[in-house]
């Protein structure tokens, strides 16, 4: 039996639809038929992810995010499926939110999300769809895992051979995500699911560390060094009036006060500081217990593909040493805010990425991006069908 189904991931700064076509088996095949992304809503105003929409305060707000995100994005896969002589009602539709809506509910409580689901499944009926699970996701255990199945699958084909997975680091903007197979015992060490696809059983170590994405702890960095100090992260001779800084919650934006003279030495060891401190709270992980090498996306991939060593992401620590010393090696760098950040955020995932492998004989063999001529290949909605439709399944939700 084949069928359709979409799964829109609701995210903090946008809204995307995927379409799939999905037959089930011991090892599901998932095929990516559609995505689709609005960067404006039906009013013409910015995207900005559904978790803005919870308004308990007013509810004819709230009640706008079908118009304005839900109603487009399903018109667009109608107009689709209507050339694959499939009917709506034959489409189940997921949504599935992620980080945002977990900061609206802490914000806004759970009832109030609640209502503004309720809302959602109520447009997907409307447009004459199947509703499927609308809900907020469990960050670690799901979408860790989700990306880690899509991500063996398309790189490695894990599952469908003797080859051997690849953990993951995943660096985000908020937090650190490591993903990886274990010879360790789930039944006795925590953080640890048991994944089973096509006959193929892992033991999955799956952890999410906030304050450890390059953004938050780009932000750390200048609350420590302070508005001069931190001109020690930024390439020498850049200009401190071009700086875009950074918005801080509860205190505003940091700029710098000074211009950039980026010392490696420096602006290394207060990162290195950020990193100890975030993990002897968190505790710190054992990839020592890891079943083969890493591959890093999002922050790891943005960092090394800048100087073209996505292949060859080890050699990251020198590249910066020999680049950052002039803001002439950043080309656009006065009005683009991400090349501002460029120098910063790599030598984060620089420290980041020594401190997490020394000593454990493991290695980060590549960086890899998400997308690929603006098509996403590595999206943990596939990996959620991949875990939902296989008929072999471990622990956890299907996973």
């Amino acid at each position: 039996m084949t069928l359709h189904t979409a799964v829109i991931d609701a995210g903090s700064s946008g809204t995307r639809l995927f379409l799939y076509r999905v037959t089930p088996g011991p090892f599901a095949h998932v095929e990516k038929l559609l995505e689709q992304e609005f960067s404006t809503m039906a009013s013409g105003a910015k995207e900005d992810g559904i978790n803005n929409f919870v308004r308990p305060d007013d509810p004819a707000a709230q009640a706008t995010v079908v118009p304005e995100i839900i109603d487009p994005l399903l018109e667009h896969a109608r107009g689709f499926i209507a050339a694959l002589e499939v009917e709506p009602a034959a489409v189940e539709v997921n949504l599935l939110a992620t980080a945002g809506m977990r900061y609206a509910e802490g914000m806004h409580g759970r009832a109030a999300v609640d209502r503004l689901y309720d809302t959602i499944r109520g447009g997907i009926r409307r447009q004459g769809f199947a509703v499927g699970e609308v809900r907020t996701t469990c960050g670690s255990e799901e979408e860790g895992i989700w990306t880690w199945l899509n991500l063996n699958d398309v790189l490695v084909n894990a599952f469908t051979g003797d080859f051997e997975p690849v953990g993951i680091v995943e660096v985000g903007g908020s937090s650190l995500q490591l993903t990886f197979p274990t010879d360790e015992d789930p039944d006795v060490v925590p953080h640890l699911h048991r994944v089973t696809l096509n006959s193929r059983s892992f033991a999955i170590s799956c952890r999410s560390f906030l304050g450890l994405g390059q953004d938050d702890a780009r932000k750390e960095m200048r609350c420590r060094l302070g508005p001069e100090g931190s001109a020690v992260c930024f390439p020498s001779g850049f200009r401190a009036a071009f700086d875009h800084g950074d918005v801080l919650d509860g205190v505003g934006v940091h700029r710098l006060a000074a211009d950039g003279r980026y010392e490696f030495g420096a602006c290394s060891a207060t990162y290195e500081a950020i990193v100890r401190d975030r993990l002897a709270a968190t505790g710190i992980p054992d990839l020592a217990h890891a079943r083969g090498d890493f591959v890093g996306i999002d922050g790891v991939y943005y960092a090394s593909e800048y100087w073209d060593i996505n292949e060859d992401p080890e050699r990251l620590g020198d590249v910066i040493r020999g680049h950052c010393g002039t803001a002439a090696n950043f080309p656009g760098i006065a009005e683009r805010e991400i090349v501002q950040s460029q120098a910063a955020n790599a030598t984060y995932v620089h420290v980041l990425l020594t401190r997490l492998f020394e000593g454990t004989g493991r290695r980060l063999v590549r960086a890899v991006p998400s997308r690929q001529n603006g098509d996403t290949m590595l999206t943990w909605t596939r990996g959620y069908l991949l875990s939902r439709y296989s008929r072999e399944q471990g622990a956890g939700g299907g996973t």
